[in-house]
C-alpha cells in the first residue's frame, strides 16, 4: 500500500466526476389493490406511497395484503454495456419484482432497503415493465410478527435506478453503501481509522482505489491508495487505514461537525466509480454509575421516542416532513431519539447527524404489546429472517455518527417461545460486526433477558397502567439497590386527548376512551425529578414524542393511535406535557407557557394556575391586574387559590423575554 501526497486533481475529480447514474423514479407509478381488483382499474401514485388509509382512520381490520405496483421505464441502448440496478429504500413488508414478466427475486423486510440486479432482465431500445408485489399481510417468518403500531403496506420510501460500469462500489452488500469507515481508536490527539470498500466486477482485473478523508469545508485531510485485483468470484473486499492527528471531533448538538469520505475507483487510468459516505469522528462509553459520556464528558442524553408515522401519510414520510419533525424534538430540546420499532428513513439518519441527534436504532423484534401472547416464535426461518434484517439495518447505517447503539429487541416476553438464546445470538452478530457501538433493548419484563445487550432501557407505566407516578421513587431505589451494576435508562409516558378536559385529578382507565391532557401533563411532572435526579440514568426516552397509529386501540378517543405522544398524530397541536420539557430541556429559547388553557370552561372560580418556563421568574396578570412574580421548581410555577369571576378571565404570564396568554371561562 502506498501513500500518495495531497493532490487538488484529485480532490476536484471527487467532487466533480460520478460514474454512478442515479435516477429517481418515484413518480408516475400504476396502482392497484383490493379495492381495484385488477391493473384494468389501476390509478396513478407517486411514491412515497400507503395504501393503509384504512389504518389510519382507524379500522381495526385494516386490510393486510397484496398491493401490486406497475411502471413502465425506456431503457437506452447506451445502458447495453452497463449494470443495472434498482434499489428501494423500503417496502411493507414482503417484495417480488417481476421485470418483463420474469420474476427478479425476493426481500423480506419492510424497513430496510433492497436491491436487485436487473442487467439480465431488460430489454435496450425498449420499452420495460417494472412490477413490484408488495405484501403486508400477517405473517411468523417475518420481522415484526408482534407489537401494536401499524404495520403499514405500500412503497413507502423512494425508488432509484442506479447505472454502474461492469467494476463499481458494490450495491449488493445488504443494499448499503459499500464503504465502511471503522473508527478503530479515536482521541482528541488522534483518530485512527480504517475504510472497508467492497468490490464488485470484473474477475481479474486490477483496479486503483483512491481514499480522501475531505473536510466540511472541502479541504483534504488525508488521502490513501491501492491497487485491488477482483478475485474470481467478482466480489470481495479492501481495507484502506488512514490516521488523523488533532481531528475536529462530532460533538452531539453543540458541535456536529462531519467529514467525508470519498473513494474513486479507476480501471486502466479510466474511472468506473466514486462514492462518499459521512464521517463523524466520536467515542462515546456509557458507566453503570456517570452515565453517558460523548468524548470524554457527561452527556445526559434526554430523549424522546419517535414512531416514523404520521396522519395522512402514516409510514410514506417525506424529506420535508421527516425535517419538520426533527424542528419540533429541537424545539423541545431534545438531544436523543429513539427510532422506535423498526429502522426508519435514510434521510432521518442523515438529517441526524447533521443535527448532532444520537440515535438508538431498533430492529423490529417487537413483543407481542396488548393483542397477542408472544412476540417470537422459534423457527428457523423467523430466525434468518431476524438476522438478516439485522446486517441490513447494520451496515446501512453503519457511517452515521448520530447512530450509537443498536437496538436488539423491544418489549419481548419469554412467554411461548423464550426468546432469550435468539437476543444473544442477534446481540453476539452486533458486536461482531460493529464492536464501536453498544447494544440495547427496551424491556419491560424481568429476568435474563436484561442482562444480554450492553444496555437496557426499563419501559415502565407507573401512573398510567399501574400504581401512581410517584412509585418510580420506590422503583428507583430497588434498581440502585439491587441493579446498580446494570447501565440503566428509562422511558415512560401516558396517554393525553387534547379534546379531554376536566378538573379532576385522578389515574384514568387506560383502556378507557377518557384520557384526560391533565393527567398525562401530571404524570410527566411527577417523574422528571426523579429521574433528573438519577445521574446513573445514562439518558432517558419519553414517550412518545408524537401520538402514532395503532388501529387495534380502541381507547382514548378511540381512533385507532396511541395517544402517549406529546405531539398530536396530525403535528397541528403541541399538548402541556411538551411545553412542560421545552421549559426545562431547551435553555436557549425563552418560553413561557400557560398549561391547562385548553380547559376552557370552568365550574370553579377559585383556580390553581400552572405556568412552564425557563426563566428564572415569572408574573402572572388576572383581568389587568399583577399576582406577583414567582420563582419556578423544574420549569413549573404555581398560583395556587386564584379567585376568578364570573364569566371570561384573561391570564397573562410574562417573563421579561416572553409572554403567553388564555381565557378562561367560569360558569
Amino acid at each position: 500500500m502506498k501513500r500518495v501526497g495531497i493532490v487538488l486533481a484529485l480532490c476536484f475529480a471527487f467532487a466533480q466526476l460520478s460514474a454512478k447514474e442515479i435516477i429517481n423514479i418515484n413518480r408516475d407509478w400504476k396502482f392497484f389493490g383490493s379495492s381495484e381488483g385488477s391493473s384494468d382499474r389501476a390509478r396513478n401514485v407517486n411514491l412515497p406511497h400507503t395504501w393503509n388509509n384504512d389504518a389510519l382512520s382507524g379500522r381495526e381490520d385494516y386490510f393486510r395484503g397484496v398491493g401490486n405496483y406497475m411502471k413502465d421505464i425506456q431503457v437506452p441502448l447506451e445502458w447495453r454495456n452497463k449494470r443495472v440496478f434498482i434499489r428501494f429504500a423500503g417496502a411493507g413488508t414482503v417484495t417480488d419484482l417481476i421485470v418483463n414478466g420474469r420474476h427478479v427475486g425476493e426481500h423480506r423486510g419492510g424497513f430496510t432497503s433492497f436491491v436487485f440486479e436487473l442487467t439480465s432482465y431488460l430489454k435496450h431500445g425498449e420499452t420495460n415493465q417494472l412490477w413490484a408485489v408488495v405484501n403486508n399481510a400477517p405473517r411468523l417468518d417475518v420481522l415484526p410478527t408482534a407489537g401494536d403500531n401499524n404495520v403499514y403496506g405500500g412503497i413507502y420510501r423512494d425508488v432509484e435506478l442506479i447505472v454502474a460500469e461492469p467494476s463499481h462500489i458494490a450495491l449488493s452488500h445488504y443494499a448499503s453503501d459499500g464503504i465502511y469507515v471503522r473508527q478503530k481508536s479515536v482521541t482528541r490527539e488522534k483518530a485512527e481509522l480504517e475504510t472497508t470498500v467492497r468490490i464488485d466486477g470484473l474477475p481479474g482485473r486490477t483496479l486503483n482505489i483512491d481514499m480522501a478523508v475531505l473536510t466540511a469545508e472541502g479541504d483534504t485531510a488525508a488521502v490513501e491508495s491501492t491497487k485491488y485485483k477482483i478475485p474470481e468470484k467478482g466480489t470481495g473486499s479492501v481495507a484502506l487505514p488512514v490516521t488523523l492527528l488533532n481531528p475536529r471531533l462530532w460533538n452531539g448538538i453543540p458541535d456536529p461537525y462531519m467529514y467525508r469520505v470519498a473513494v474513486r475507483l479507476t480501471d486502466d487510468g479510466l474511472p468506473c466509480d466514486e462514492a462518499s459516505v459521512p464521517l463523524g469522528l466520536r467515542y462515546f462509553t456509557v458507566d453503570p454509575k456517570e452515565g453517558f459520556l460523548l468524548n470524554g464528558e457527561p452527556y445526559r442524553l434526554r430523549g424522546v421516542v419517535y414512531y416514523e408515522d404520521r396522519a395522512s401519510s402514516g409510514i410514506a414520510l417525506t424529506p420535508y416532513q421527516i425535517r419538520e419533525d426533527l424542528d419540533m424534538i429541537a424545539e423541545m430540546g431534545a438531544n436523543a431519539v429513539r427510532a422506535a420499532a423498526y429502522p426508519h428513513n435514510p434521510e432521518f439518519y442523515a438529517e441526524c447527524d447533521r443535527r448532532g441527534l444520537i440515535v438508538w436504532t431498533d430492529l423490529p423484534f417487537v413483543g407481542p404489546a396488548f393483542m397477542t401472547d408472544k412476540g417470537y416464535t422459534g423457527t428457523e426461518e423467523l430466525k434468518r429472517n431476524g438476522m438478516q434484517q439485522l446486517r441490513e439495518m447494520l451496515f446501512q447505517q453503519f457511517n452515521h455518527p448520530s447512530v450509537v447503539m443498536w437496538g436488539i429487541f423491544s418489549e419481548q416476553t419469554p412467554r411461548g417461545d423464550d426468546p432469550t438464546e435468539y437476543i444473544g445470538e442477534l446481540n453476539e452478530e452486533a458486536l461482531q460486526e460493529d464492536p464501536s457501538r453498544m447494544t440495547v433493548a427496551a424491556s419491560n419484563q424481568d429476568g435474563k433477558i436484561n442482562f444480554v445487550t450492553d444496555l437496557i432501557v426499563w419501559d415502565h407505566t407507573f401512573g398510567w397502567k399501574e400504581g401512581q407516578p410517584s412509585d418510580i421513587k420506590v422503583w428507583i431505589e430497588h434498581l440502585r439497590a439491587n441493579w446498580g451494576s446494570l447501565c440503566s435508562g428509562i422511558s415512560y409516558g401516558a396517554g393525553a386527548s387534547i379534546h379531554h378536559q376536566d378538573d379532576s385529578l385522578s389515574r384514568p382507565d387506560y383502556l378507557g376512551n377518557w384520557h384526560p391532557e391533565r393527567w398525562q401533563t401530571f404524570l410527566h411532572e411527577q417523574y422528571y425529578p426523579y429521574v433528573n435526579g438519577s445521574p446513573f440514568f445514562w439518558g432517558w426516552f419519553v414517550a412518545n414524542m408524537f401520538d402514532y397509529g395503532a388501529a387495534k386501540r380502541d381507547w382514548g378517543e378511540g381512533t385507532g393511535i396511541d395517544d402517549r405522544g406529546l405531539v398530536t398524530f396530525d403535528r397541528k397541536y403541541r399538548k402541556d406535557a411538551f411545553y412542560f420539557y421545552k421549559a426545562n430541556w431547551n435553555k436557549e429559547t425563552p418560553t413561557v407557557y400557560i398549561a391547562e388553557k385548553r380547559w376552557t370552561d370552568r365550574a370553579k372560580p377559585n383556580q390553581t394556575i400552572r405556568v412552564y418556563s425557563n426563566a428564572e421568574q415569572v408574573e402572572l396578570l388576572l383581568n389587568g391586574t399583577s399576582l406577583g412574580s414567582k420563582t419556578g421548581s423544574d420549569g413549573t410555577f404555581v398560583w395556587e387559590n386564584v379567585e376568578m369571576r364570573q364569566g371570561s378571565n384573561t391570564i397573562e404570564a410574562r417573563s421579561p423575554e416572553a409572554a403567553d396568554r388564555a381565557t378562561v371561562y367560569i360558569k
